[in-house]
């Protein structure tokens, strides 16, 4: 039987396409159950490092090699990421274990939070997860966070842990067993108690043998626990980290519909700060549907809050920018580059599509803001006056500092300005005599 060139070229296509597969399949294997990262004395070396309530019966053998892993990938290939992961960690365990020790949870719990988010109150799952604790809405409703168009409370790193301590209590109470408490707050209640069914088994080494676990659920522990023996003894493992300083803040009573660049402003902080210790605002301003909301400032400025807050003032100049299509941009592009929503650019250019020419001018709606402390104006009153410069092309921050003799970190905080970019047209305002 003769063989066609074409059936030959497809089966050594196959051929190939096999091979690929499995090297896949073997490189994902690799990652997430080693084998060839061994050290069969890592387990006795850390025992003590190690949580009791998890380490206190019968492990299974692969675990050695599964924790001794996830330390290699932690250490080395994800290296810069746990840095920054450790360096969070010192802001936020001290309120967790806090929270922990009243509702009597074991201490190490506090280090799930490291595998959930990175300690990041900001950060967003694709399965929509938020906060520190990756509270889906569901969950985090039930255990009596608010979530709407103004407040996310899972971002918010002390109610979040409220409700993360009352979920893994009840979990535990569940299940009787703090592996399972945790594989749960992973994969949920319901798909551990549906693997104890199908298997008839408590065991939770037992349970990841099998299919019907993910993998992220069967690498969870391994993972916390890679991450506790690195956090404990961080200089081991070549982390010599400067870590934040513990939250420190005091609340303060606002009105509602307060942005919170003028509580920056009133304490004399960037607004980066007050922006993270009021994660939960997703609009940076207090709910307007609130008479009053308790806004979080750095430990004692409350007072200069309370004294300042309704002397901050903004100055609103609005203009128009005109924008001459370049070779390569798009109306998407253009709108990203001055911040404007894509409607909103289209509904002044009278544009019904996204089709753009080069050569073509836009009309750019801009709505200048500048923003200035007022307690400032107190000094103004032995004669220093404010100075508004508009800036031109060419101009930096730096510039303008050097031409008026101010700091530059002074000239930010002015115009509540986060990083150094500036645009052409924009109005700063100064105080060079002060």
């Amino acid at each position: 039987m003769q063989i066609s060139k074409t059936t030959i070229i497809g089966l050594f296509y196959i051929w190939i396409s096999f091979g690929l597969i499995t090297q896949v399949l073997a490189f994902e294997q690799k990652i997430f159950l080693p084998g060839d990262y061994n050290d069969e004395n890592l387990i006795e070396e850390n025992l003590e490092l190690l949580p009791e309530e998890i380490v206190s019966e019968e492990l299974p053998p692969n675990l050695n090699d599964q924790i001794n892993y996830f330390i290699y990938y932690f250490s080395v290939k994800k290296r810069k990421t746990f840095e920054n992961w450790l360096r969070r960690s010192g802001r936020y365990l001290p309120l967790i274990r806090n929270i922990f020790s009243r509702y009597d949870l074991p201490e190490d719990l506090a280090y799930l939070a490291m595998i959930e988010s990175g300690f990041n109150p900001f950060a967003y799952s694709r399965a929509g997860a938020c906060g520190i604790w990756q509270f889906m809405r569901g969950t985090a409703r039930k255990y009596g966070l608010k979530i709407n168009y103004w407040i996310d409370e899972r971002r918010d790193p002390e109610k979040a842990t409220e409700a993360a301590a009352l979920y893994l209590s009840d979990l535990y109470g569940i299940f009787g067993d703090w592996r399972l408490a945790c594989a749960a707050y992973n994969a949920g209640e319901g798909k551990i108690t549906r693997a104890i069914l199908r298997y008839r088994t408590r065991d939770y080494w037992k349970l990841c043998r099998y299919r019907y676990l993910r993998r992220e659920t069967k690498n969870y522990l391994p993972k916390w626990l890679a991450a506790l023996v690195i956090a404990k003894n961080p200089e081991k493992y070549g982390f010599f980290v400067k870590y934040d300083p513990p939250l420190d803040y005091e609340t303060v009573e606002v009105p509602g519909g307060t942005d919170l660049r003028v509580v920056a402003l009133a304490a004399g902080v960037d607004y980066k700060t007050i922006k993270t210790l009021n994660a939960e605002l997703r609009r940076a301003k207090t709910p307007p549907y609130m008479a009053s909301y308790p806004v979080k400032v750095p430990f004692g400025t409350a007072e200069m809050v309370e004294k300042y807050l309704s002397q901050v003032k903004f100055v609103y100049h609005r203009k128009r920018l005109y924008h001459r299509v370049r070779k390569g941009e798009t109306l998407l592009r253009i709108a990203s580059y001055y911040k404007v929503p894509l409607k909103v650019l289209k509904r002044m250019n009278g544009l019904e599509g996204n089709l753009i020419r080069v050569g073509q001018t836009l009309v750019i709606p801009y709505p200048e803001q500048v923003s200035f402390y007022v307690a400032e104006l107190k000094v103004s009153q032995t004669g220093l006056k404010a100075t508004y410069y508009k800036v031109k092309k060419g101009d930096t921050l730096w510039k303008i500092s050097q031409k008026f003799g101010v700091p530059l970190q002074k000239l930010k905080v002015w115009n509540n300005l986060s990083s150094n970019r500036i645009l052409p047209g924009q109005v700063l305002v100064l105080w060079p005599e002060a």
